[in-house]
This record gives C-alpha cells, sequence and structure tokens, in this order.
C-alpha cells in the first residue's frame, strides 16, 4: 500500500489564484493524500473559498488563524497537524502537474528529501521561457556544510520525510522555513534532484518569496543588520546539525564569523579554504574561484 502523503498549504489573501491551484493539488494521481490547509486570518474571499472546497472532499483539513502569524508559523502548524510519512508544501497561488506528487515520490528511494525543477509563468499563467534551473544552481546536497553559504531546494518543489521535523522545527523568524527543511534532510539521509518541471510556479507583484530573489526586499537595512542574521543562522545550523565532524565544523565556523579579530579573520577564511568543496557547493565556484572567496572573508563574513 502506498504510503499516507500530506499536502500542506498556507494561504493568506489568495482569492485570485486560489482555485486553480486547489483544483490542481485534488487532481494528483498519488491515490493516498490528505490536505492540510491552513489560512492566516485572510480579509478577502479566500476563506470562503477553502470552506466551500473542505465541505466537498474529506480528504481536507481546514485551519484558521484568528490573528495573522506570518508564512512561517502558519506552515508550521499545517506541519505539525500532518499525519503522512511524507509531506508536500504548497504556495496558494501555483499549479501542481498531476504527477508531481507520484513522480517525487516514485523518485525519492532513500533520500530524505527530492525537489524538482519548475516552470516559471506569469500571472495570468503564461510561461515566461524560463525555468528555475535556468536562473538558479539546482544540485543535490549531502552534507550539511552546503547550507552554509546558502541553498535552493524552494518549499513549492520538495517532498520530505516526516521524521525529518525534530530537526527542522521550530520555525524561527529569520530563516525560511524551507531553508530548515533542507537543513535537516542534509543531516539525515541527504537531498536528491529531479531535473523535470512539475510545478507552473507563478511571478507576480505580490508573490512572498519569487524566483528572483535580488527583487525581494532585503529582511535588513545596514551591513550590521545584515551581518548579525548571518550569525544567527549560522549559529542556528550549528545547534541543529547532529554531532559529528559536520558539527564541529560549523561551531568553529560560526564562531570565528561572529568575531572581528584578526584571529577570527585568518580563522574563518582557513575552514572555508579546506572545506571549499561543500561550503560553496551551491555558489558553483571553480577551484580557483573558491580560493580567491576564501581571502573575502578577511574583510567580510558573506
Amino acid at each position: 500500500m502506498s504510503p499516507l502523503i500530506s499536502i500542506v498549504m498556507a494561504t493568506y489573501n489568495g482569492e485570485k489564484y486560489l482555485r486553480e491551484q486547489v483544483d490542481s493539488l485534488l487532481l494528483q494521481s498519488y491515490p493516498y493524500l490528505e490536505f492540510i490547509f491552513v489560512d492566516d486570518a485572510s480579509t478577502d474571499g479566500t476563506l470562503t473559498i477553502l470552506r466551500d472546497y473542505a465541505a466537498r472532499d474529506s480528504r481536507i483539513q481546514l485551519i484558521e488563524n484568528s490573528v495573522n502569524q506570518g508564512y512561517r508559523k502558519t506552515f508550521e502548524k499545517g506541519i505539525l497537524k500532518a499525519k503522512g510519512e511524507f509531506i508536500a508544501l504548497s504556495d496558494q497561488d501555483d499549479y501542481w502537474l498531476p504527477s508531481k506528487i507520484t513522480e517525487l515520490a516514485n523518485s525519492i528511494g532513500d533520500y530524505s528529501l527530492i525537489y524538482s525543477d519548475s516552470a516559471l509563468v506569469d500571472d495570468s499563467g503564461k510561461f515566461i521561457g524560463k525555468k528555475m534551473s535556468d536562473i538558479k544552481r539546482q544540485i543535490a546536497y549531502s552534507s550539511p556544510l552546503m547550507y552554509t553559504f546558502g541553498a535552493w531546494a524552494p518549499g513549492h518543489s520538495m517532498l520530505f520525510r516526516k521524521d525529518l521535523l525534530h530537526f527542522a522545527l521550530p520555525v524561527v523568524d529569520y530563516v525560511a522555513h524551507d531553508y530548515l527543511i533542507g537543513f535537516a534532510a542534509t543531516c539525515a539521509g541527504g537531498i536528491t534532484y529531479l531535473p523535470k518541471s512539475l510545478v507552473h510556479y507563478r511571478q507576480h507583484a505580490t508573490n512572498t518569496i519569487g524566483a528572483n530573489l535580488k527583487n525581494a526586499t532585503k529582511p535588513y537595512k545596514t551591513k550590521k543588520e545584515r551581518n548579525h542574521l548571518i550569525n544567527l543562522r549560522l549559529q542556528l545550523i550549528y545547534e541543529r546539525c547532529p554531532e559529528g565532524d559536520d558539527k564541529v565544523i560549523l561551531k568553529n565556523f560560526a564562531q570565528a564569523c561572529a568575531g572581528y579579530s584578526i584571529n577570527d579573520r585568518i580563522k574563518r577564511v582557513i575552514i572555508l579554504m579546506k572545506h571549499h568543496r561543500a561550503m560553496l557547493a551551491y555558489k558553483g565556484k571553480s577551484p580557483l574561484g573558491s580560493f580567491l572567496y576564501s581571502f573575502k572573508l578577511l574583510i567580510s563574513i558573506y
């Protein structure tokens, strides 16, 4: 028998595209699904739409936040309600191919998480001629060190094992929930990548997080605030990493990045030079590029 898979969707004032997305979720070919929709105190017609679907499909569990909690906490609430052996996360404004869950479930193997490519579409659902892989480096991740300088395994295209949650939760307000889930997967069975577009990833003016992060609103205003957030994230992944060599490396690197002395600066350069293949994997730099990037840490921490 196929294992139960939970699809968790967080919504907030998403009435414009919501029906198209929910229809694509309900039409998934995978035979054993539950749907957990968590609305974050919407003020438009989102709840009316969700209540209508929930009344007609017993697989849907609808949770309504009485006050706005933000997308991280809203996803966390839904994830904690999930009963499935595997969990998939859904945005409110995309469109899933009917085979998405089936293909991910068939391809995950012994990995803890799998994610796929996505086709980028405009606000009307029209293809814009690019896939996510055209603008983001999409790779497999086999080590927690690979999340040191960022990663890209987006929530809208991932399927992961529920047993990751003791590493991935609770969420925090300075790191995205899917980053924490991805990092947790590297601490367990790793992440694999399916180079096939299984989602129409809609790009529009009100995306919470779109494909082009360069245009996203920065969570900081000054370099000091930026460095503080980086240090918080480095400390967090060190703390959540299981005991072992990687945890020691992340601890030493986090401590060196938090310091300002010349010894701290030299220490973080040496650590990065020693582990540059893993730490800079997402950046895709050449050996020479990694070598030169290491020296950047004498001046900056990122």
